[in-house]
């Protein structure tokens, strides 16, 4: 009986190897960065032959394409509540990702991001349109509203939320979301507070001086 792809007899591939092998090619990406990402190293952090990777994937480039299309990267929305409670969930979503297995990934690509040209664009334009893109429209809205000062600046203010909850996983200072979502969730509110400080509507002062009193 001919293989799936009718080009050998033999057993049927395997359907499971391809989500083991692109799981093991993150992995060793992440722990080894481009030089160490081999297609020797992937089938041994996948259990498998080298042949299985041949026969699905005609170099480590195409593999790491194959890789970067899996992920599922969903747009960080926060449809409904106010602006306080729309970035605290953008910023657990940012945290959520920081502390994941993919968040890993993402930072070793953005380490990289200039080594290979042309390999990781079109992931970070997907990776952009999650974290920022899609997210301005809330604090342009907001500052339409009022509920936030008509000269803030919407990207500063993103980049200040997402920057600070990365800093916050990157060097284990942000509770651990497996560990107290709760704690977490109260570190982000406070990461937002702090941000929404200098973009609050400043109060009108009266020009008027105060009454004197004889």
């Amino acid at each position: 009986m001919g293989d799936v792809d009718g080009r050998r007899t033999g057993r049927p591939r395997d359907p499971q190897i391809r989500s083991r092998v692109l799981l093991a090619a993150q992995r060793v990406y992440v722990a080894s960065g481009l030089p160490g990402f081999t297609f020797e190293a992937i089938a041994r952090e996948a259990g498998v032959g080298k042949p299985a990777l041949y026969r699905r994937w005609a170099s480590t480039d195409e593999l790491m394409l194959d890789v970067l299309r899996s992920h599922v990267l969903e747009p960080l929305t926060a449809p409904s509540g106010d602006i306080r409670g729309q970035l605290t969930e953008i910023a657990m979503s940012i945290l959520q990702l920081a502390q994941s297995e993919q968040g890993a990934f993402v930072l070793r690509v953005s380490s990289e991001s200039g080594v290979r040209e042309g390999v990781f664009d079109k992931y970070f334009d997907r990776l952009r349109d999650v974290i920022h893109s899609s997210n301005r429209a809330l604090v342009v809205a907001a500052i339409e509203r009022g509920d936030l000062a008509p000269d803030c600046d919407p990207d500063v203010l993103l980049h200040s939320i997402t920057g600070a909850t990365l800093v916050g996983a990157l060097l284990a200072m942000a509770p651990a979301l497996d560990e107290s979502r709760d704690s977490a969730e109260e570190y982000c509110r406070r990461v937002v507070d702090q941000v929404l400080q200098g973009s609050k509507p400043r109060a009108v002062r009266s020009t008027v001086p105060p009454s004197e009193t004889g």
